[in-house]
């Protein structure tokens, strides 16, 4: 009896973990970027016995999400491998799938939690990358010796990842080249929370590139990734967890009286 009781324990234990991933896939079922989570169980043993049961590995499904079209020149989506890369406010470096990026007041193109997009400046003259990756910032004003001087009016991104200004001049610059990043082992990423990963020594460093080159790919704008979550199917989950919940318990009721039943016996 007292077997049956500990399974039972364990199993409700288990299942009550894996809600909570199934709960969070849901609640980000509209996220952009995310990737919902699968939750496994593994058996105890004890002896010759089984002895219940416990959660095992909690993996990430990276399946591509939907690209969404926002009309928002800005946002971004990636078709393929690869992450983008952000600078945090303490200097540190994430990746993020999540592409809703906008203009700050600096003229940075920021994520919606204040970190900045990284990429090459391009020169203006040659279209050629120039120096070290770094934040990507909007020119508001462009000089021309044939149109002379301009502020800056719009901004496009191409799927190349080519961020390009045009001028109240005439003049259309190609100004930045969003970079992006991706690792041998992707499963290795630190999932810090707000759509952010870290680089960890199981990841591997970051392979840097740029838009379809170096195993990374394509990105696609003006587009969001959405959340690769069925709805569907974490509703069917729930309800698959809400019967083995209910079964589990059981087995502690049906325990309970087989101990009143001994009892009386006795008595």
């Amino acid at each position: 009896m007292v077997q049956a009781v500990s399974s039972a324990i364990s199993a409700l234990q288990a299942l009550g973990r894996k809600m909570g991933v199934t709960a969070n896939n849901v609640a980000n079922s509209t996220t952009s970027g995310f990737k919902k989570s699968r939750a496994s169980s593994v058996d105890v043993v004890k002896g010759n016995m089984g002895g219940g049961t416990r959660l095992g590995e909690i993996s990430e499904d990276r399946s591509q999400g939907p690209a969404i079209s926002t009309g928002s020149a800005t946002d971004l989506a990636i078709s393929g491998e690869g992450y983008f890369i952000v600078a945090g406010q303490n200097g540190d470096t994430y990746y993020t799938r999540d592409g809703q990026f906008d203009f700050d007041q600096q003229g940075r193109l920021v994520d919606s939690y204040g970190n900045v997009l990284q990429g090459w400046a391009m020169d203006p003259e040659s279209g050629e990358l120039s120096g070290s990756m770094g934040d990507i910032i909007s020119t508001m004003q462009i000089s021309s010796d044939e149109d002379g001087p301009g502020n800056l009016l719009s901004v496009s991104v191409g799927d190349d990842g080519v961020v390009a200004g045009t001028y109240s001049n005439g003049t259309s610059v190609d100004l930045f080249q969003t970079g992006m990043a991706r690792f041998t082992n992707p499963a290795g990423l630190d999932k810090i929370g707000n759509n952010l990963y870290t680089a960890t020594a199981e990841s591997g460093d970051a392979l840097t590139g740029v838009s379809g080159s170096n195993g990374l790919g394509r990105i696609i704008p003006p587009s969001l990734e959405g959340s690769n979550v069925d709805l569907a199917e974490e509703m069917t989950n729930l309800m698959l967890l809400q019967r083995n919940y209910q079964a589990n318990l059981k087995v502690i009721e049906t325990e309970n009286d087989m101990k009143g039943d001994v009892l009386n016996i006795i008595s």
